[in-house]
Parts: structure tokens; sequence; C-alpha cells
């Protein structure tokens, strides 16, 4: 006869592995996009290190697209837009949604990983480890929501259509530099 408590719920399992599967799925198209065997020899490495770096840029919450400003003005106050570059970063109304599955999902790891961890280590009551999950479901989130936009935001980059990146080409740069009256018309 099961007892309270003691009855596996599968439900709940599935709605905390979901974020994991959506997260996972983006990150196999990625892999699979940019180290597919390309028609130049080599061409595959330079893809790689384009994702690592625009990935690099996110985590330490600048631009995607040059790397040299800031994304945040304050702790939850994102720029409009990139100070260097131009970049507008909400490509329209609810754009970080996605996010918030990110932040879910690394919120769900660190805060069942730690409280399985502890469980194992020093063998914590059932009121410890509702103490620790909650408390870790509740600052986990607080403290990653700034990194899970900007990575948000690096992966958008990565995957989107040649229209985001269109006002970073060189042509662009030479523009903005001699002016807007730039060629100068005979």
């Amino acid at each position: 006869m099961p007892t309270a408590g003691s009855a596996f719920s599968w439900s709940i399992l599935f709605l905390m592995a979901a974020p994991y599967a959506v997260v996972g799925a983006a990150g196999g198209w990625l892999f699979y996009l940019y180290r597919r065997a390309p028609g130049r020899r080599g061409a595959h490495t330079r893809g790689s290190a384009r994702v690592l770096r625009i990935l690099g840029r996110g985590l330490r919450l600048r631009c995607p697209r040059c790397g040299r400003a800031a994304l945040y003005a304050g702790w939850f106050a994102m720029h409009p837009r990139c100070e260097a570059c131009g970049l507008r970063y909400e490509r329209e109304q609810g754009y970080f949604v996605g996010a918030i599955y990110l932040n879910y999902a690394v919120t769900v790891g660190v805060a069942v990983g730690a409280v399985l961890a502890l469980d194992w280590v020093i063998g914590l009551t059932l009121a410890a480890q509702l103490a620790v999950g909650i408390a870790l479901a509740a600052l986990i989130p607080l403290a990653f929501f700034r990194y899970a936009r900007s990575l948000w935001l690096s992966v958008g980059y990565l995957t989107s259509a040649d229209e985001w990146r269109a006002g970073h080409t060189p042509e662009s740069k030479i523009k903005k530099r001699r002016g807007p009256g730039w060629p100068p018309k005979e």
C-alpha cells in the first residue's frame, strides 16, 4: 500500500523536463547548423569559433553583434539598442519570452540538483528539502535573469535571418564614418 508522498508523479517530471527538451532541441539545431560539413575545407571551424564568440558575448552581457556595449543600464533595465553598432535588442513585443524557458530550465536544474545532492550527502529531512528548494527556486531566477535574456538574444542573433544583421556590413560602417551624404553625387 503506497503511503502519502511515496507515489511518483510522472506529470511533474514531464513539466520539469519540458524546458530542457526545448533548450536541447535549439542547441542541437545550432550544433547541426554550424558543424555540418560545408563546401570549403576548414570553414566549420570558423563557424564554431563564431558561435562560441557570440555566446561568450552573451555570457559577458555584451551586444551579440559587436561585443563592445553593455546590454544593461541597471540590474533589470536593458538598453533598447547597442550604443556602439545600433543593434535593436527587442525585435518585437514578447521577444524575450523564450528567455523565461531558459531561466526556468537553469532554475530547475540547479534547485533540484542542489536538493538531491544535499540529500545524498547529508540526508535532509523533507522540511529542509522544501526550504532549500523553495529558497533556490526564488533566488536563482533573479540572479540568472540578465544572463537568460542575454543568452536568448545571442541565440536569436545566431539563428536570425540576414535582415537583423543587415545593419552590420562594411558599407554601413563606412557610411557611418563619412556621414549620411556619402558618396557625393557628381
